[in-house]
C-alpha cells in the first residue's frame, strides 16, 4: 500500500506517463500517507524520481487548501419586482432601521480565517488538524503531521501519540516530553499548521439558514457572518448555541456592538447549531439622540437603558420634555412626558411598541442682540445691561462696510410674547460718534444697517448660494437662462409685485408635478429672506442683501401684526428719491426721517413744494376712507425754518422733480459747420440758436442737403414701419389664395418683405435750412434732447435709380430735364411704371414731376436730387395679356352665341 502511494503520488508530481498508467489520481488521504512518511524516506524518493521536495510540499498544501476551502454561497437570483412592490421597498427603507442589521450588509460569502491565524492555546484538536513539529539539535528535521481519524500523529522513530480531545498547548508539552525522553539531544518546537473543517447548522432566523463547512476556529458571530446575517425579524440578542440538544451558551449581539464585550461569542465544534428566534419585542428612539432608530429590547429593561442603546443624548437635546408613545392595554396609544434630566425618570420599564421621542431645543438664545446688513461680521452678540450700539459696532471703519448708509438705521424691537415688533430710527454716524449714551439696547434687538441707496454687495455670493440650494432639483443647470445673472434681484422684485407672505410656494404632494425654475427661485428667495434674521446658518447673507430685500421681512411681519384695532405702521415714498416704497412707520417719525429712510433725494427733487397724501377712516353709517392732501415744504423743514411734520399710518410723501429739470439735453451738430460737436440745450432753445453757437456754416455747406433726425420721430417711424410690414404680409396671403393672381410666387414677395424688415427709419424731418440759419421764425423749430443735424458738402450731382437700365449718378445740368437723365442712365427698362417716376429732393421732400409726353421745365431738378423709376407691379409679359384677351375674345362669343339661340 505504501508503495502504491508513492507511485500515486510521484505520477502526479511528475506527469509520467508510464507511472501514470499504473496509478489512479491519488486522494487528500494518498498525500496524507505519504507526508506521515518520515522526513529522510521523503528525501529518499525525491532524489530517486528527481523531485523537489519543496515543490512537493507545496503542491500538498495546495490540495490540502482546496480540500479545506469553503464553497461560496451562491446568491440566489433576485426575483423581478413589480412597480408596487418597489414603492413598498422604498416605504420601508424610509422607515427606522433596526440597530444592530447593518453589521451584516458587507457582501461576505464565507468567513473562513486564514491558515497563518494564531490559534488560541485552549484550541482542541481533532480529525484532521495539522502539526508542524520542529526538531533541533542531534537531529533536525521539519515534520508535518495529520491527526487521523482516531486522534493520533506518528513521529518517525517514535510511538503514534493521541493528541485528539487535547488543547492545543497540552498536546505541544506532551510531543516536547516525548520527543525530549526518546531522542537524546533533540527537542521539538511544536506549531499549529491548517485546521480542520467542521459543519454547523444554522436554523431559525437566520438570513440563509442551512448546513455549512467552517474552520474549527469559527465562532458565532462568524457564523453568522456565513449565513448572511439575520433576517428583518431574527433577534439578536438571544442567539443560542445548541449541542447534542442542549443550549450550551446564549450570545447577546448588543453586548459585542455596545460595549465590545465577546465573551459570549464561543468557538462552534462539529455539529453545532446556531438558532436564531425570532425578537421579542422592539422600541423605537427618535430626534436629538446619537443614533436614532430602533432597538430590540431584553426582559426589565428600562428608558435609561433604551437612551444608552441610543448612544445618549445629543447636546441640542431638549431632555426635560421627551415623549414616550405607548400602546395602551385597551389598544390605544398614550402619549407620557419624561424628564431624561431626571435620574429618576430613566427607571421607567420599556416596553414592546414604545416610541421615545426627544426634541430640539429651540434655536432662540436668550439675551442676545442680532446685527444684520452692511456690516463686516453679522451675526448674533451677547447681550448685557446698558448696551449701546456703538458697542455692537466699535468702529466705522473695520466692522462697516464701505457701502453703508451712516444716515439710516433701524432697530427692530420684540413688543411682547406674541412676537409683535416695533421699529426705531436712528442716525447710525450719530450714534456711534456721540460721546453721550445715544441709542440704548434691549435684549432681543435686531440691529439694521443698510447700504446706499439700493445697492448690493459681492451679489455674486447670494446668487452662487440660490444656485447651490436649486441645483439638487433643476437638470441642465448651467444651461438655464433663469439662473443667469443677478438671480435674488429679479426674483425679488417679483415677490414685491406680488406681495406674497408665503413659507414655500411649492408644496411636496404625492404626485410629481412638474415646476418651473421661476416658482423654485422665488420659494428659495422667500425661505431666505423670512429666516435671514433669526437663522444663525444665513444671517451671512444679510450683508450681500439690498436695502428693499432686507426690509422684506420687516415690512411683512408689521402687515401681518395689523388688526381692526392696530393700524398697518407702514409709510410710502415716491417721485424723486433714490430708494422709493413702502417703509416702516417708526416711533416719532417725520418727513425728513422717510427721506432717510429712502437713502435720500435725488438731484432733480424740488424742496419748496412735495405732497402728502393722508388716509384716514371714518366710522359713520358707511365705512368709507377719505384721503386728504397737503402741501410740504421739505426745504424748510429740513433748514430748521418750519416744525417737523410727524407721519400717521399709511401715510404717501410724494416728491416732484423740478420743473424743466433734465441733465442730460444734448443735440449733435456734424458736417460743415465752424465748431461741430455735441451742444448742451435748455428748453426752449431753436436750432438757429445752436447753428449760431456753433459758428455758423462754412463755405461749402450745401444747406439744401441738410440731414435733421429726431429720435421721437424716429419710434413713430418704426410704428407705422412695423404696421405696414404687416398689413403689406397679410395683402400677399390674401392675393396668393385668389386665383386670378398675376403675382409670380408668394416666396419672392415674402423675399421683398424680408428686405423691408431689415430696413430701420432714421426719423428725418424735412427742413428748410436756409431759412433757419436765417432765423426765419416760420421754418425755425425748437430742439430736443437727443436731435442730430448734419450739413453736408456742396453737391452737384443727380442720380437715377429704380428701373433703368443703368442706375448711377450725373453731373448736375441745368439745361437738363427728367426724361434726359433718365436717356442718360440707358432708358427705363421694360418692367419700369413710367407713370410713377418720382423725384427726392437733397433737403428729404418728394416731387412727382407734371408729365405730359415726358416734357418737364428744366428748372425743376436740384442738385443732389435723386430721380426714382419704380417697378411696375401690374405688369404682364405679351403671352400672358394675349392670352386673357383671347379668353375675353372667347367667352363673348360664347355668350352672343346663347343669346342668339333664343
Amino acid at each position: 500500500m505504501l508503495k502504491y502511494v508513492k507511485y500515486a503520488c510521484l505520477a502526479l508530481l511528475l506527469g509520467s506517463p508510464l507511472v501514470a498508467a499504473q496509478a489512479v489520481t491519488p486522494s487528500p488521504a494518498m498525500i496524507e500517507q505519504f507526508k506521515k512518511l518520515p522526513r529522510a524516506q521523503q528525501e529518499q524518493l525525491a532524489r530517486q524520481y528527481g523531485v523537489d521536495l519543496n515543490q512537493f510540499s507545496a503542491v500538498s498544501q495546495t490540495a490540502e487548501s482546496q480540500r479545506d476551502q469553503v464553497e461560496p454561497l451562491t446568491p440566489r437570483e433576485p426575483s423581478r419586482q413589480t412597480e408596487q412592490d418597489v414603492s413598498m421597498q422604498q416605504q420601508v427603507e424610509q422607515k427606522a432601521q433596526r440597530f444592530g442589521l447593518a453589521l451584516f450588509n458587507a457582501d461576505i460569502s464565507t468567513f473562513a480565517p486564514v491558515d497563518n491565524a494564531p490559534v488560541p492555546e485552549g484550541y482542541v484538536l481533532g480529525a484532521g488538524d495539522t502539526l508542524l513539529v520542529q526538531l533541533f539539535g542531534k537531529q533536525s528535521s521539519d515534520l508535518s503531521l495529520s491527526v487521523d481519524r482516531e486522534g493520533k500523529i506518528t513521529i518517525p522513530d517514535l510511538a503514534p501519540m493521541v493528541v485528539g480531545g487535547l488543547t492545543f498547548a497540552t498536546a505541544r508539552e506532551l510531543i516536547a516530553e516525548r520527543v525530549s525522553a526518546a531522542m537524546i539531544g533533540t527537542q521539538a518546537a511544536v506549531s499549529m499548521g491548517t485546521t480542520r473543517s467542521i459543519n454547523v447548522f444554522l436554523a431559525g432566523e437566520a438570513k440563509n439558514p442551512g448546513m455549512y463547512a467552517v474552520s474549527a476556529l469559527t465562532s458565532v458571530t462568524q457564523a453568522l457572518f456565513v449565513a448572511g446575517g439575520v433576517s428583518d425579524v431574527g433577534s439578536l440578542r438571544a442567539i443560542e448555541v445548541k449541542r447534542r440538544g442542549e443550549t450550551v451558551a446564549s450570545f447577546d449581539l448588543y453586548n459585542l456592538l455596545l460595549r465590545g464585550d465577546n465573551r459570549g461569542d464561543i468557538n462552534l465544534k462539529h455539529g453545532d447549531v446556531v438558532f436564531v428566534p425570532p425578537y421579542k419585542a422592539l422600541a423605537e428612539v427618535t430626534g436629538e439622540v446619537v443614533r436614532p432608530g430602533l432597538y430590540e429590547l431584553t426582559a426589565n429593561e428600562q428608558l435609561s437603558d433604551l437612551v444608552s442603546m441610543a448612544g445618549g443624548l445629543k447636546a441640542t437635546a431638549h431632555a426635560a420634555s421627551a415623549r414616550l408613545e405607548r400602546i395602551s392595554a385597551n389598544n390605544l396609544r398614550d402619549i407620557k412626558n419624561v424628564d431624561l434630566s431626571n435620574n429618576n425618570s430613566g427607571n421607567v420599564s420599556v416596553k414592546n411598541g414604545d416610541v421615545l421621542r426627544v426634541d430640539q431645543v429651540s434655536n432662540r438664545v436668550q439675551n442676545q442682540v442680532t446685527l444684520a446688513g452692511a456690516v463686516a461680521r453679522p451675526g448674533m452678540y451677547a447681550w448685557r445691561q446698558g448696551m449701546q450700539v456703538k458697542d455692537l459696532i466699535p468702529s466705522l471703519w473695520s466692522d462697516l462696510l464701505w457701502s453703508a448708509d451712516l444716515d439710516y438705521a433701524l432697530i427692530v424691537r420684540q413688543q411682547n410674547l406674541r412676537g409683535d415688533i416695533s421699529v426705531l430710527q436712528f442716525n447710525l454716524a450719530n450714534a456711534l460718534n456721540s460721546p453721550q449714551p445715544t441709542t440704548q439696547l434691549q435684549a432681543n434687538d435686531t440691529v439694521l444697517v443698510f447700504h446706499h441707496a439700493d445697492n448690493g454687495y459681492k451679489r455674486d455670493t447670494l446668487n452662487g448660494y440660490l444656485r447651490e440650494q436649486l441645483a439638487p432639483k433643476l437638470t441642465a443647470l448651467s444651461l438655464n437662462a433663469t439662473l443667469a445673472g443677478d438671480v435674488a434681484g429679479r426674483t425679488f422684485e417679483q415677490l414685491k409685485v406680488e406681495d406674497a407672505l408665503r413659507t414655500s410656494e411649492v408644496q411636496a404632494s404625492n404626485d410629481e408635478v412638474a415646476v418651473s425654475a421661476e416658482s423654485l427661485l422665488k420659494a428659495q428667495l422667500q425661505q431666505l429672506l423670512q429666516n435671514v434674521l433669526t437663522d444663525s446658518s444665513l444671517i451671512a447673507y444679510s450683508a450681500h442683501l439690498t436695502r428693499t430685500e432686507l426690509l422684506y421681512p420687516v415690512l411683512q411681519r408689521l402687515k401681518q401684526q395689523s388688526n381692526v384695532q392696530h393700524s398697518v405702521q407702514l409709510v410710502s415714498v415716491s417721485g424723486e428719491v433714490k430708494v422709493p416704497g413702502e417703509y416702516p412707520l417708526t416711533q416719532g417719525a417725520g418727513v425728513t426721517d422717510l427721506l432717510a429712510a429712502a437713502g435720500g433725494v435725488n438731484p432733480a427733487a424740488f424742496l419748496q413744494r412735495a405732497e402728502l397724501s393722508r388716509y384716514k377712516l371714518t366710522n359713520g353709517e358707511q365705512n368709507a376712507v377719505t384721503v386728504s392732501h397737503m402741501p410740504v415744504n421739505l426745504a424748510a423743514i429740513v433748514e430748521g425754518q418750519a416744525a417737523q411734520l410727524p407721519l400717521q399710518s399709511r401715510d404717501r410723501l410724494n416728491i416732484f422733480a423740478t420743473p424743466d429739470w433734465s441733465l442730460a439735453r444734448k443735440i449733435t451738430i456734424q458736417g460743415e459747420v465752424r465748431f461741430p460737436g455735441v451742444y448742451s440745450i435748455q428748453k426752449g432753445e431753436t436750432l438757429s440758436d445752436v447753428l449760431a453757437r456753433a459758428g455758423g456754416v462754412t463755405d461749402d455747406a450745401f444747406l439744401y442737403g441738410a440731414v435733421f433726425t429726431r429720435r421721437n420721430i424716429q419710434q413713430r417711424e418704426q410704428v407705422q414701419h412695423k404696421r405696414l410690414l404687416e398689413q403689406l404680409k397679410s395683402d400677399i396671403a390674401t392675393k396668393a389664395l385668389t386665383a386670378s393672381s398675376s403675382m409670380t410666387t408668394p416666396a419672392d414677395a415674402m423675399g421683398m418683405i424680408a428686405q423691408l424688415e431689415n430696413m430701420t427709419p432714421v426719423g428725418r424731418l424735412v427742413i428748410n435750412a436756409e431759412q433757419i440759419l436765417a432765423a426765419n421764425p416760420q421754418h425755425n423749430l425748437v430742439v430736443e434732447d437727443g436731435d442730430q443735424l448734419l450739413i453736408p458738402r456742396r453737391n452737384s450731382a443727380v442720380s437715377v435709380l429704380g428701373e433703368v437700365q443703368l442706375p448711377g449718378t450725373h453731373r448736375y445740368d441745368t439745361s437738363v430735364n427728367v426724361e434726359q437723365y433718365i436717356r442718360l442712365a440707358g432708358g427705363m427698362r421694360k418692367r419700369a411704371d413710367e407713370d410713377r417716376i418720382y423725384v427726392i429732393r437733397a433737403d428729404g421732400s418728394v416731387y412727382v414731376p407734371n408729365r405730359s409726353w415726358y416734357s418737364v421745365k428744366s428748372d425743376v431738378l436740384k442738385p443732389g436730387d435723386t430721380i426714382i423709376v419704380p417697378l411696375d407691379t401690374d405688369y404682364k409679359d405679351g403671352l400672358s395679356l394675349w392670352a386673357q384677351v383671347t379668353q375675353i375674345f372667347y367667352q363673348t362669343a360664347v355668350a352672343i352665341a346663347a343669346l342668339n339661340s333664343f
